[in-house]
């Protein structure tokens, strides 16, 4: 779409994609996304849960366009979400061809492996991102307070097609967002009341799904 193109549909409606990004690959735990947690994959819970955030338009799940993906395709068609392949190893060029493929104005940045992430804190993130004019908002940098897993980032189209074009070394590529919070852009911080930054909701290792299923049976995430 032409940058012109862009601007006069901005002027008439504004579409916000939370792009999931998801692998099969993982190098600590490979499969991670399709493990059981409370009957369902990890990927779903995320997936269902992005459909949740207030103000967002479309979830994409953005994934390695390899043979190893095949497994997510179904969760992406039950939970009715875009699936989206592309590069494994550049993310960052993979959040980039995600949202143009969807034509998407505003970013949210979810990771596959936190099935707890919330709605309402994502929906904040993004309503302080818009209302306050900023390129990239988040709960996590620069310094985090929600538990690990709750982890959300909002950036515009702008931001994120400036990334792309500038950002040049493997870490940013594959962590997507570094560039943004080094370069001289508009960020805000959404903090939470209390210090929660202790607390680890993410599913990295082989006992993490048992210890979240626990948490969850304990209603723990009431709590925060």
């Amino acid at each position: 779409m032409a940058e012109g193109e862009r601007r006069e549909r901005e002027d008439m409606t504004m579409m916000v994609a939370a792009i999931v990004q998801a692998r099969m690959t993982s190098s600590r735990l490979p499969g991670k996304v399709m493990l059981p947690l409370m009957g369902r994959p990890v990927l779903e819970h995320v997936l269902t849960r992005a459909k949740m955030i207030p103000g967002v338009d479309k979830v994409v799940c953005a994934m390695p366009e390899d043979e190893a993906s095949a497994p997510m395709l179904p969760v992406c068609r039950k939970t009715r979400v875009v699936a989206f392949a592309g590069d494994e190893d550049d993310v960052l060029d993979r959040y980039y061809e995600a949202a143009k493929s969807v034509e998407a104005d505003w970013i949210m940045r979810i990771t596959a492996d936190c099935p707890l992430v919330d709605p309402m804190i994502c929906g904040t993130v993004l309503r302080m991102a818009l209302e306050e004019g900023l390129d990239y908002a988040s709960n996590v940098y620069p310094a985090r307070s929600y538990p690990k897993g709750f982890d959300c980032e909002v950036f515009s189209f702008q931001c994120l097609e400036a990334t792309a074009l500038c950002a040049s070394n493997a870490y940013d590529k594959e962590h997507v967002t570094p560039w943004m919070q080094r370069a001289e852009i508009r960020r805000g911080l959404l903090k939470s009341k209390a210090d929660w930054s202790d607390v680890n909701l993410c599913i990295d290792e082989a006992g993490d799904v048992e210890r979240v299923e626990k948490l969850i049976k304990e209603s723990f995430c009431a709590r925060i």
